[in-house]
């Protein structure tokens, strides 16, 4: 299996799971002392008068490079890379009884791996960025009046009340008294204070 791994053909994809497995390793031991190498790759960019270099930034926008921190991008990469050339290797040599020579593993590697990782980042960056825009919808409903609709609430039993936002959108949401041994009933109004992580808490409207 280790002459498998470290022979010619597989030997830059098995540096690159290693990379992987050190990187992952370095990070838990900065993590031990509340710091992280997550972003010590990245660097602010810097604006020059000379700016020729679009073609550079165009490959990095096509890669999503720039919507996660760099040594992100570098790890997912190298993980695809090493992954993508190992199953090649493999797949070859089982259903063809041949390996492929070396240049053709780490182009196709290369290629697909930086394909793939582009659309991955793409991917958890939207992820991110709706959770990002929902927490901030959240923020935003802080404030709003709202009816109770169905059930009684009270501390740590919600009941649905309903409201709308400023963009005339109509939301369904769990409400439940701020105050220990404060109720409220069908039909009346409360204000949104706070956000917990299956109801909102709220006070009477006056």
């Amino acid at each position: 299996m280790l002459d498998t791994l470290l022979s010619d053909a597989n030997y830059w994809f098995s540096v690159a799971f290693i990379s992987v497995v050190i990187l992952f390793v370095l990070e838990l031991s900065f993590l031990l002392f509340g710091r992280s190498v997550l972003g010590l790759l990245d660097a602010p960019a810097a604006t020059t008068q000379h700016s020729q270099d679009t073609g550079f930034l165009s490959l990095f926008s096509w890669l999503n490079e720039e919507k996660a921190p760099l040594l992100v991008w570098l790890i997912c990469f190298l993980f695809l890379f090493g992954s993508l050339g190992l199953t090649l290797n493999a797949a070859t040599t089982s259903l063809l009884q041949f390996t492929l020579p070396p240049w053709i593993s780490l182009t196709f590697a290369t290629v697909f791996g930086m394909i793939t990782t582009a659309k991955l980042i793409g991917g958890i960056a939207n992820v991110l960025t709706k959770f990002q825009s929902c927490r901030h919808l959240n923020e935003e409903f802080i404030g709003a009046v709202a009816h109770i609709t169905i059930g009684r609430a009270s501390r740590g039993n919600p009941a649905e009340a309903k409201f709308t936002d400023n963009y005339a959108q109509l939301h369904y949401v769990l409400v439940e008294p701020r105050e220990e041994r404060e109720l409220f009933d069908h039909g009346e109004r409360v204000i949104l204070v706070e956000r917990t992580p299956h109801s909102w808490l709220a006070t009477r409207y006056q």
